[in-house]
């Protein structure tokens, strides 16, 4: 599993960068936060193939 933050100085960008990353198979893992500055943030985690966390019962 990979794990990264995508970050964008306004909300649309966010959502093109978000909804790229999700045509790649990237997931997103919570909501949105957005800084004091006005940055936005999103957490996204992308699963490998080489195994099923649900199957062996792995925490994620």
């Amino acid at each position: 599993m990979e794990y990264t933050i995508v970050s964008a100085d306004d909300e649309k960008l966010l959502v093109s960068k978000v909804n790229q990353m999700l045509g790649d198979g990237w997931e997103t893992e919570g909501g949105v936060a957005i800084s004091a500055g006005g940055t936005f943030y999103q957490a996204m985690i992308l699963f490998d193939d080489e195994g099923d966390e649900f199957e062996t019962g792995e925490e994620l």
